[in-house]
């Protein structure tokens, strides 16, 4: 989404009296999520929704635009394209004291965390007909590694570099968006793919049912490098449910999504989001299968690597204080 598309956004709502992005007010929201057909999108579509149910009282308005993804969603933010952004716990991290793949652009002390979403698992997607069981059937097959600005291009980056691999290991490597992996690997132009996404996604579901995927062990190597680069990362076994195809039990990783925002963003607007999310946790975990398990602990301290905004600790001491009274 470019700068233009966020201002013609406000224009079109002008006529709801809701403020531009860098308004003090900060009545207006772009969210920043992935491809309509992962799980940052249709989260992110809940979360707006949650927000808009009541806009009329709050004068606030989010609006979720589909991104290249994880990397260009705090990329964005950071340039103030966007003013909430969906991104991996270990990416914020990194972008907040400048590391890793955000080491040119330095450290944004900037960047707030307005909560947790949910698990994302590190998928390793293979046909079953394919004969590829482990990573050592891996050689001159077919892998796609994703778009630029991604959460798996990041996470495919990594493994390529644990496992000392380049291009040449394989017959051909691709970069499809998640959007636009299905029918490549559907007619198979692509043998593996590399993807960071939570579950259950429709996608994936597809994909199990008409094109023969499964999810395959991620091995040893790869689980402890990844485990190495920081507090991101833990065990995660793939529920059975979710790979119906396969007799196996899928190991891998799983690391946090989270919701970032800016500092400079208005403490009150902040503030009442979090509220908005608060007093209806149950409408807010019904709205995808993803946030089934949200709590207000999960939310505020599991996977928080960057610090919390102020207008979030402010509601949090308020709904502390109006419980205690109770």
């Amino acid at each position: 989404m470019s700068a233009l598309s966020k201002f013609v956004g406000c224009i079109l709502f002008t006529s709801f009296l809701f403020m531009c992005p860098n308004a003090k007010a900060n009545k207006f929201f772009a969210l920043g999520t992935a491809s309509n057909k992962g799980t940052y999108y249709p989260v992110g579509k809940a979360f707006c929704k949650q927000i808009n149910r009541s806009r009329d009282e709050h004068k606030l308005r989010c609006l979720e635009y589909t991104t290249g993804g994880s990397v260009y969603n705090i990329q964005a933010l950071s340039s103030g394209e966007l003013d909430l952004a969906i991104t991996r716990s270990d990416l914020a991290y990194f972008a907040y004291r400048g590391e890793e793949r955000f080491l040119d652009m330095g450290p944004n002390n900037e960047l707030r965390t307005l909560l947790n979403l949910y698990t994302q698992p590190l998928l390793i997607t293979v046909k079953k007909s394919s004969g590829i069981k482990t990573f050592s059937d891996f050689a001159g097959r077919k892998i796609n590694i994703g778009n630029k600005g991604s959460g798996k291009r990041d996470i495919a980056e990594k493994i390529f570099r644990i496992m000392g691999w380049s291009k040449k290991y394989f017959s051909s490597v691709t970069e499809f968006s998640t959007k636009n992996q299905e029918v490549p690997f559907c007619s198979g132009q692509v043998d593996i793919l590399i993807e960071s996404i939570g579950l259950p996604n429709k996608l994936y579901e597809r994909l199990s049912k008409q094109c023969d995927a499964i999810f395959i062990s991620v091995p040893a190597k790869i689980l402890s490098g990844l485990k190495e680069l920081g507090p991101f990362f833990f065990d995660y076994t793939v529920p059975a449910k979710f790979n119906p195809g396969s007799k196996n039990i899928a190991r891998t990783l799983g690391i946090k999504v989270v919701l970032l925002t800016q500092k400079k963003i208005h403490i009150n607007s902040i503030s009442t989001i979090t509220r908005l999310i608060i007093n209806d946790l149950e409408g807010f975990k019904s709205a995808h299968p993803a946030l089934a398990d949200v709590s207000i602990k999960h939310m505020f301290k599991e996977g928080i690597r960057v610090p919390l905004h102020d207008g979030v600790v402010s509601e949090l001491q308020k709904s502390k204080k109006r419980r205690q009274k109770k």
